[in-house]
This record gives C-alpha cells, sequence and structure tokens, in this order.
C-alpha cells in the first residue's frame, strides 16, 4: 500500500484558507488512488486553544470530498465539537466518501493548557483498510530473509489494520501497545510537534515502529504560529526501523510503499508481540471507527 504525508502550513485559525492548501497539495501529490494519505494534526487551524473558533462542522464532510475526489483514503486534522466542549480529532475517509475511522487524542498537551479546551478521548482505534490487492499467491521469500508466506496470510493482503495517534500520544507507549494487540500494523501520528524537540519526535517514533513491529507514518506540520514554531520533518519509517522516506523544513509532500509481505513475515519470524505478557498491560477499548 503506498502512503503520503502531506507537510503542510495551516493557516492560523482559518479552516476555509487551509482547507484550499490541503486540496492544492493533494492535486500537486499525483496518483494518489488507493493510498493512505496522512494530514497533520489540526490541519484546518494550527494548534489553537480557541477551539470555537474552528470548529465549524464541516470538516468531516470536507475530507470525504476530497477522499471521494481524489480516490484515496484521507486521515485528516480537525477540532470537532462534542456536547458542550471539543475533541482534538483525526478522521480517515475512504475513497468512496465515507468515514471508517474517528480517533479523539488521548493525551492532551497539559504544558500548553491544551486539557483546559479539549476533552480527553478514552479509546484507541484500529482500522481495516483495503489495500487493493485482491489475491497474491503464497511465495517463498528466504532470499529476503524473511519467513515463508502462507496460502492463508496471502488471502489476507487485501487490508491492512491502520492506528492512528496524534501528537503527544507518542510519549505514552502503552497506548501503541494496545493498538498492537489489537492488529494493528501501521501507525499514523498527525502532529504539530515543536522544532526544539523534533529529535525526541523521531527517536520515539523509530522505537514505536521496533517494539510494535510496525510501520509508523509520521506527518508533522511546518510554519509558525503565535505560539510556536515547526520543523516539519515528516518521514516514514518501517517495523525495523528503516526509513523509507523523510521531509525537511518546507511544505513537502512524502510518499512511500509499504510492504505488508515482509512486516507479516517478520512478525511470524520474531514474535514478540505474542510473547508479551498482556495482563502486565490492563486494559483500554479499542474501536473500529
Amino acid at each position: 500500500m503506498k502512503c503520503f504525508a502531506l507537510q503542510l502550513d495551516p493557516v492560523w485559525e482559518n479552516p476555509a484558507e487551509s482547507r484550499g492548501r490541503i486540496v492544492d497539495m493533494l492535486a500537486r501529490a499525483g496518483d494518489v488512488r488507493g493510498a493512505l494519505v496522512v494530514l497533520p494534526e489540526m490541519a484546518e487551524s494550527g494548534f489553537t486553544n480557541n477551539p470555537a473558533r474552528v470548529a465549524d462542522g464541516k470538516s468531516e464532510a470536507f475530507a470525504c470530498d476530497q477522499s471521494k475526489k481524489f480516490g484515496c483514503y484521507l486521515q485528516h486534522g480537525f477540532v470537532q465539537a462534542r456536547g458542550d466542549s471539543f475533541v482534538n480529532m483525526v478522521a480517515i475517509a475512504s475513497p468512496q466518501g465515507s468515514i471508517v475511522a474517528r480517533y479523539a487524542k488521548t493525551h492532551l498537551f497539559t504544558p500548553t493548557k491544551e486539557h483546559a479546551h479539549y476533552q480527553a478521548g478514552d479509546s484507541v482505534t484500529v482500522a481495516k483498510l483495503d489495500t487493493g490487492v485482491r489475491t497474491r499467491p503464497a511465495h517463498d521469500m528466504s532470499n529476503q530473509g524473511a519467513t515463508k508466506v502462507n496460502a492463508v496470510d496471502a488471502e489476507q493482503l487485501g487490508s491492512m489494520c491502520v492506528a492512528p495517534m496524534i501528537c503527544y500520544d507518542l510519549r505514552f507507549p502503552e497506548l501503541w501497545r494496545h493498538c498492537a494487540l489489537g492488529g494493528a500494523e501501521l501507525f499514523t501520528l498527525s502532529a504539530c510537534w515543536p522544532a526544539p524537540r523534533a529529535d525526541h519526535r523521531r527517536a520515539l517514533c523509530i522505537a514505536r515502529a521496533i517494539e510494535n513491529q510496525a510501520v509508523v507514518v509520521a506527518c508533522n506540520r511546518v510554519g509558525s504560529e503565535p505560539n510556536a514554531n515547526y520543523a516539519g520533518e515528516s518521514f516514514i519509517v518501517t517495523h525495523t526501523g528503516e526509513m523509507l522516506a523523510a521531509a525537511g523544513g518546507e511544505s513537502e509532500i512524502l510518499s512511500a510503499t509499504i510492504d505488508l509481505v515482509q512486516l507479516r513475515a517478520w512478525r511470524a519470524k520474531f514474535p514478540a508481540l505474542r510473547d508479551m505478557r498482556r495482563g502486565l498491560l490492563g486494559h483500554c477499548d479499542i474501536k473500529d471507527r
């Protein structure tokens, strides 16, 4: 499955103009049909503690319109009203133009008082996305250092399990562990991660990929806003910690193709997830949308 990260600079607290920039980047990305395209956290507004200014109720419809227009899965980051409060949300829209997954940020960033303006999520999401692969015969991958993929695995190549995360969630590995145990093979991290801590994001994403034997698509924003500067540096890292693609500090379109066969073969050959003592981890609700 091909994955894209659209590293953009949102217009501060202006969803309409930010949506225009998103559409422009989608148009410039080339053929994204069937791919998973990931946007940064709060891609319509930048990281704001003024949720009432930017939650206009149009975000999911916008994501659905664009995903259908471009024929892709689109992970969109935005602010959404929930009761008398708001949530920092990502949603994945399908190529058919419907929402197939939602995730509300679980860990709110207290140093910037995010917790005073938003309601924290209380569950994680693991969604099954169609890879577009209908059937692939079993074959021997020994020449690639992987175990043999059996017929059952081959039949299951038509889907990939994806777990969306948001920014500060990266610092809490137990959340990712629950998703891995729930079947996640690819994690998407939408972020507004400030430049001074860029090294932390890179190191932690590589660790999350290796320990959960999963791909991580980390999409960060660029530019600046009243409270922070952002370095971008989005990347896509494999289950073994290999960087498939990495961006710089300007608006950029990043892409890479994920080899699901090799990922699953590695999990079968080195079964660390199977050997985990689940009883030590506690409980977390896992939803599929």
